[in-house]
């Protein structure tokens, strides 16, 4: 395992400071250093919960047939609780530079929908790609919290009900 793929999975990013996330293997194997997580309710250990986003369809009628979400992404626990996981404007690479330039919902949330069989609870997972700049960064400022710089995210539930698996968001930073 190399130095830095160590630290991520040592060291996560703020995003997931309200969860607990335990490594797994990665959703989508990358050409790039990769950190997965399987995500469940800190101090709870609840590892379902429904997953709240913006459909991408409503910020871009070009995806109109897309049950992609965008961020910010929230999970609801069984007990009603809810914990941020992802908003583009501060999370990522570029949201750690003050340039998120991706589209952000706004308003009242929906609940994530399996695309097979429409229930809404997920064990839910997380795949953070660090590609070249971030090595550069982790080689020339050793000091800064590499695991916020990640430059594209996916997250990915397993419906409760039919078990298929489903990327909820996935996007370049």
């Amino acid at each position: 395992m190399s130095e830095l793929r160590d630290h991520l999975l040592k060291n996560l990013p703020r995003c997931l400071a309200d969860v607990m996330a335990t490594a797994v293997e990665p959703i989508d194997p990358r050409d790039c250093t990769v950190a997965a997580f399987a995500l469940s309710q800190k101090d709870a250990a609840n590892d379902s919960a429904k997953i709240l986003g913006y459909q991408l369809s409503d910020y871009n009628p070009a995806c109109r047939d897309d049950p992609d979400f965008i961020s910010p992404l929230s999970l609801r626990w069984p007990d009603e609780t809810e914990s941020l996981v992802f908003d583009s404007d501060v999370h990522g690479y570029h949201g750690e530079m003050d340039s998120s330039a991706k589209l952000h919902g706004e308003g009242t949330p929906k609940e994530f929908q399996c695309p097979h069989c429409k229930h809404n609870e997920f064990n839910v997972q997380v795949q953070f790609d660090y590609w070249d700049a971030c090595d550069d960064l982790w080689e020339d400022e050793s000091d800064l919290p590499i695991q916020d710089y990640f430059t594209n995210i996916i997250f990915s539930g397993r419906c409760l009900k039919c078990e298929t698996r489903t990327n909820v968001l996935k996007m370049d930073l």
